[in-house]
């Protein structure tokens, strides 16, 4: 049992890899989805938060310094705060509330991008509130469905931001998130040396994933792979509800 739980954590581990670089969203939310199908919500979570760290370093690395400072800033003050929020309500809920609360935000960060994609947001400037309250909600989205970079390209696309500073500002603030919530996953007593080993053991199948999609993208529709992640992603939040 415990050999076949690890062969599809690799194989799902694979399959975010792959998404990672042929659809660009939804990897996260899709692993942390099926990883609660094989763990604990909690453990699910754990294992999410080491793994995270790899995926922002990555990005980070390849937007280095084309993030808005400001804006970044702004964000991130207020994700700190809704990370302290949703870690404390993911230290202090039964493991089977974590599960249905992880699977509803799954759900809706899923049906949220895919209404996105199909209607592309006004490029405005929202009201400091506005940023305050994207934050926020990204910061506990973040902590208790792994589903906080999506709630924050919500926020993000409506700018009139160019598509570096749109990523560069998105991978600075997520990896801030990653890296915060590490340390009050850990300071909450939330993490341990089995989702450590089980994150290390999963890396490698990010990075191959991650080769795969790259020539995957090029003969599939971004657009057929996308609705087909954001479906696949929908139906497991629902599964995890009920």
């Amino acid at each position: 049992m415990l050999t076949e739980t690890v062969i599809l954590a690799m194989t799902a581990t694979l399959l975010a890899g792959i998404i990672r670089t042929s659809v660009g969203v939804g990897a996260g939310i899709a692993l942390t989805a099926s990883l609660s199908l094989l763990f604990d919500a909690k453990m699910a979570l754990a294992i999410m938060a080491f793994l995270q760290i790899g995926f922002g370093l990555s990005a980070v690395g390849h937007y280095w310094r084309k993030w808005d400072p400001i804006l970044a800033t702004r964000l991130l003050a207020s994700v700190i705060v809704g990370v302290v929020i949703g870690s404390w309500l993911v230290s202090i809920l039964p493991a089977d509330w974590v599960r249905r609360v992880m699977g509803a935000g799954i759900a809706a960060a899923a049906l949220l991008e895919f209404l996105r994609s199909r209607r592309p947001a006004p490029l405005t400037t929202p009201a400091l509130t506005h940023q305050v309250a994207s934050g926020l909600l990204s910061g506990v989205a973040g902590s208790m469905a792994n589903a906080g970079g999506a709630i924050l390209a919500l926020h993000l696309k409506r700018l009139p931001l160019s598509y570096d500073a749109f990523l560069g500002t998105l991978s600075a603030v997520v990896l801030g998130h990653d890296i915060f919530r590490l340390a009050v996953f850990w300071g909450f007593g939330l993490l341990n040396q089995t989702a450590l080993i089980t994150a290390i053991a999963l890396l490698p199948f990010v990075f191959g994933g991650g080769w795969l999609g790259i020539h995957l993208r090029h003969a599939i529709s971004e657009t057929i792979l996308k609705q087909a992640v954001l479906s696949i992603v929908c139906f497991i939040g629902i599964m995890l509800v009920l």
